[in-house]
């Protein structure tokens, strides 16, 4: 939900998943289950749980970086569209989407993306992952989710960000900010 919450329009929204090669073929087909699984709607019908994009304007935007992205190779496993319910017509509403191992130049990974998309990545090791997170000029926050501990402080310690959680969801509070 990291990448999904508030349709994936908040600055420490999860931008950009890497996978370890020994558990990617899991998780990626967990995070797409998911992704295909939630409900997209207007917000006082029961059971939405993704809501429309900010505007026209951004939904154009994102649209455009997610065609690139699949254009340029990338696999759309969930999403990737507009939702087909007829009662979403006139909003600025997309379905949730996972795109696997889009080109490592294309706008989902060189772009901040502000939209319900992941793109997932697989990777041989932490020196890999390590390298393409830090690849960005967009770091204000990482997640790690490892059973290692080593292997969470060495990305800690390693990733140029802001913040890392560690087997944790993305969340800052209120309390957090600076008192400028």
């Amino acid at each position: 939900m990291g990448r999904f919450y508030n349709c994936g329009q908040a600055c420490l929204a999860t931008k950009r998943l890497y996978v370890l090669d020994q558990v990617a073929d899991d998780v990626i087909a967990a995070v797409a289950a998911k992704a295909a699984k939630l409900q997209v709607g207007i917000g006082s019908a029961p059971g939405s749980q993704i809501g429309p994009l900010h505007s026209e304007r951004q939904r154009e935007t994102f649209e455009r970086q997610v065609a690139e992205s699949v254009a340029g190779g990338g696999e759309v496993l969930a999403g990737g569209g507009r939702p087909d319910d007829p009662a979403l017509a006139n909003g600025w509403f997309y379905s949730p989407t996972v795109v696997l191992e889009p080109p490592k130049d294309s706008p989902m990974a060189r772009e901040e993306v502000f939209g319900p998309a992941l793109p997932i990545w697989r990777v041989k090791d932490l020196d890999e992952a390590i390298e393409l997170a830090n690849d960005t000029p967009f770091g204000l926050g990482s997640a790690v989710w490892t059973g290692d501990l080593q292997s969470a402080e060495r990305l800690a310690a390693e990733l140029d960000c802001g913040y890392t959680w560690i087997n944790s969801p993305t969340k800052v509070y209120d309390e957090l900010r600076s008192a400028d």
